[in-house]
């Protein structure tokens, strides 16, 4: 599985969250980007609070980082594609199981990257909308800048239904989708071995973080 390049993406992603630069534009509290800053708020806050830091207090620390992750994501529909076609067929029960999963395994994989927060620049680009029938999408546009001066593109792909939260249902990370490439690493293993095999291996990867 092609796992390098992905945790050097999510690192980058997790960065994005956090910050937003100054200039960032003034939104309404209805749009996506302003739905995305008060997750990083809250997330900085958790990161900031004595009570939270060190060692000693890593799992609280955490716990309150995947409340606030779980509550911004919707890691159903992540689930879904990032299997892809290999989704049907599969039992409600083996659905499930698949989701509870891939959830665990991107909280522990990248929540740590979260802690290593440096205080990156981020600018805000632009939020682009569209409608499909009873559906809002949108793209945020964000760029962050790192110490060094590199500049970095992440789009926030988020959907919300009627008057229901913004929430993030893909990251496109330098050109290349996180969903789509799970899709890849899964859709290779399972070329190769079981669906229950590919849980087993998202469980030990899960024990090991």
């Amino acid at each position: 599985m092609k796992t390098i390049r992905t945790l050097v993406l999510f690192t980058f992603m997790f960065s994005a969250m956090f910050v937003f630069s100054q200039q960032a534009m003034a939104e309404d509290a209805s749009s996506a980007t302003q739905t995305l800053k008060v997750k990083i708020d809250a997330i900085l806050d958790v990161l900031k609070t004595p009570e939270f830091k060190g060692d000693e207090n890593k799992e609280v620390r955490r716990q309150k980082i995947r409340d606030i992750v779980l509550h911004g994501f919707d890691f159903g529909r992540m689930a879904q594609s990032s299997l892809g076609k290999h989704w049907r067929g599969r039992t409600p029960e083996e659905k499930q199981d698949f989701t509870v999963r891939f959830q665990r395994l991107i909280e522990n994989t990248y929540i740590a990257k979260l802690e290593t927060y440096t205080n990156e620049k981020v600018v805000y680009l632009n939020e682009q909308r569209k409608t499909k029938k009873d559906r809002e999408y949108a793209k945020v546009q964000t760029q962050i800048i790192t110490d060094d001066g590199t500049e970095i593109p992440i789009a926030y792909m988020m959907y919300r239904q009627g008057e229901d939260p913004w929430l993030v249902f893909d990251l496109n990370i330098e050109g290349v989708s996180m969903v789509n490439n799970y899709r890849s690493q899964f859709g290779e293993f399972l070329g190769q071995k079981s669906f229950s095999q590919l849980l087993n291996d998202i469980d030990e990867k899960n024990t090991s973080q």
